[in-house]
Parts: C-alpha cells; sequence; structure tokens
C-alpha cells in the first residue's frame, strides 16, 4: 500500500447528496483538501453558488471543498476516493472509473448501502470486479447524515480485509464527534447497512399505524434475525451483526424521523402511493429498491422472512397495508424464538 502523508491527503467524494455532502462538510473541517463530484449541474450550480450544503440541512461549505460536475477532475492526483452514490448508481460509476483509468494506488472507500437489483451486488463486489487492483474499504455504522452534522458523538465501522488500510482510514476519517472502529468483516458490514433499511421502512409503517414501542422493539429484533440469517450465508461474521454497524445502525434507522425508509414506511401505512412518496421526499430510500435483492436473496437461502415480504407486498406490489399487517400477524406461530 503507497504511504499517505496524513496532513496531504487529497480526498476525493462522488456523490454530493445527503451522505456525500455531510462527509465533505465533516473531513473539510478537519483541514483535508476535497473534491465532490456531483452529476448533476443543476446542483452544481447552487452549490457554486450559495456555497452551502443543501441537504440534509443547510450549513456552510469551507473553502477546503471544490465542487466539480468533471469525473476525470474530481479524480485528478487524489489518495482515497469515497463513493457515496445510490446503489444503483454505484456500478456505472465504477465503470466510468475504470474507463477513466483510475491509479491502483488510489484506496476506494464505499459509502453506499445497498445491493444493486439487476444483478444483487454490493458495493464491494462490484469494486473488486472492476477495479480489483485497487485497496477497498466499506464504511457504514448508525450515522443519519443531519446527526453527523448536528456534532452529536456519533460511531461508525471501516471494514476492510487489509486492516492497515482500515486503520489508515479510520485515523483520517475519525473526529472529536465522529469516532470510527475498524473490522475486517465487509460481508457482515454491508448486508447489516444494505437490509436495516428494509426493516426501517417496516418500523416506519408501525409508527404509522399508532403502535407502541414495544411493538417497534419485537419489529426491531425479528427484523435482525431476518438480516442475521442472510447475512451469514453471505460469509457474515455473526458478531458483526452485534455491533454499530448492525442492531447500532438497525436502531438508528428503524428510530429515527429523519431516516428516509422510516419516512417511506410512515406514509406507506396512511395509505399512500410509494411513488408520490419518493417524489415529496426528492432522495433516494434505499430500502425500496433493496427490499427486491433481500427477497430474491431469502429465496435463494430458503430463509423465511415475513417482514420483508410484508414490505415488498406494500411498497412494490401495492397491496393495502391493513390487509398485509392481517395476513402478517395471522400467520402460524413459530416452535422457536430464534432458529438457524
Amino acid at each position: 500500500m503507497n504511504k499517505i502523508k496524513e496532513q496531504k491527503t487529497k480526498i476525493s467524494i462522488l456523490g454530493a447528496g445527503s451522505w456525500g455532502g455531510t462527509l465533505a462538510w465533516l473531513l473539510s473541517n478537519q483541514g483535508y483538501k476535497i473534491s465532490l463530484w456531483t452529476f448533476s449541474k443543476e446542483e452544481w450550480n447552487l452549490l457554486n453558488r450559495t456555497k452551502t450544503l443543501l441537504r440534509p440541512k443547510k450549513v456552510r461549505l469551507n473553502k477546503n471543498i471544490q465542487i466539480t460536475t468533471n469525473l476525470k477532475d474530481a479524480i485528478s492526483k487524489t489518495d482515497i476516493v469515497i463513493i457515496a452514490v445510490p446503489t444503483n448508481a454505484f456500478k456505472s460509476l465504477i465503470i466510468r472509473l475504470k474507463h477513466l483509468n483510475l491509479s491502483k494506488k488510489i484506496i476506494l472507500l464505499s459509502a453506499t448501502k445497498g445491493i444493486t437489483t439487476n444483478d444483487y451486488l454490493r458495493p464491494s463486489q462490484i469494486l473488486k470486479k472492476y477495479l480489483p487492483k485497487n485497496k477497498i474499504a466499506v464504511l457504514s455504522g448508525p450515522n443519519i447524515a443531519l446527526d453527523v452534522i448536528s456534532k452529536a458523538p456519533i460511531i461508525s465501522v471501516i471494514a476492510s480485509r487489509d486492516l492497515k488500510v482500515a486503520a489508515l482510514l479510520q485515523k483520517i476519517i475519525s473526529s472529536k464527534y465522529f469516532r470510527i472502529y475498524i473490522n475486517k468483516d465487509i460481508n457482515g458490514i454491508e448486508i447489516g447497512g444494505a437490509l436495516k433499511n428494509v426493516i426501517a421502512i417496516a418500523a416506519g409503517m408501525s409508527d404509522g399505524f399508532g403502535f407502541n414501542m414495544s411493538t417497534k422493539a419485537a419489529l426491531i429484533s425479528r427484523g435482525l434475525i431476518e438480516i442475521s440469517k442472510i447475512a451469514i450465508k453471505e460469509g457474515a461474521n455473526a458478531k458483526t451483526l452485534l455491533g454499530a454497524a448492525g442492531i447500532g445502525d438497525l436502531i438508528a434507522t428503524c428510530c429515527s424521523k429523519d431516516s428516509r425508509n422510516y419516512r417511506v414506511g410512515y406514509e406507506l401505512a396512511k395509505g399512500k402511493n410509494l411513488s408520490d412518496i419518493l417524489k415529496k421526499l426528492g432522495q433516494v430510500a434505499e430500502g425500496t429498491e433493496t427490499v427486491k435483492s433481500m427477497i430474491k436473496m431469502a429465496k435463494k437461502y430458503k430463509i423465511n422472512t415475513p417482514i420483508a415480504n410484508a414490505v415488498y407486498k406494500i411498497a412494490i406490489e401495492n397491496k393495502r397495508p391493513k390487509i398485509v399487517l392481517e395476513e402478517l400477524l395471522s400467520r402460524p406461530q413459530a416452535k422457536y424464538e430464534i432458529e438457524f
């Protein structure tokens, strides 16, 4: 691995949405030079004109951030590329990087949580497939973008099979309020970070139906079991699901009203149409796509996922929420709480 001088590290962030913009704000405030890329010329114009982050809230961007729509310029002379685009834009972006002959010395950090709906690949699998010579890592955890900007004490996890890479990124990204832990289990980190969005939609529905915290606690615990069964089949370490990128991320996304997936679920319970909800939201809610992948994976491994099935019926098949809820509550009683 190339030895990067921490003080002179240049970081490129691809994606200027809520999470990409938040990471740019966080790292630029720590003194790093940031190249922030957006595919949208409209977004580029607004960011350059106002020098203000648009999402998740309006905060001033400092002089350490250079905003561009030119991908080649964005990755020029960089040391670290952080990818923070929606899951279904991830693959096409990585193919573009490959065609730009991205230097193999550049470290790639995925900050995208999801599984593609066409070929069911996770971000790390896409990186390994198209840029196999680069060192790769994954960032995940209970990180609502608005909470990170608030400077509340927050933790996250960086996973890499190369612990030297993980340790370097930990040192660079960690701050007084944003503490990073490291892990080798990329499978567990990614599966936990992706599938929790599906359970968060269900949690939003629970609140939308007017249920209490005991109901949500039951939903979270049963949702974690559904996630864990799939994650283990995908090669994850079960211990990872007990950490920040597992149960921690699940709790945050299921309980925060600032979570996009939670908000989608809440509105679905009120009888609103998914397309209308997403249009009003104005942002990607990854769980609405990831649920398709989760159902596909569950069928592949012959795993029973009643919560994910219910989300799929309501969000994708447009079935009436109260009818699906009745079906969920009327299914046969399982003999044991946890069966693997």
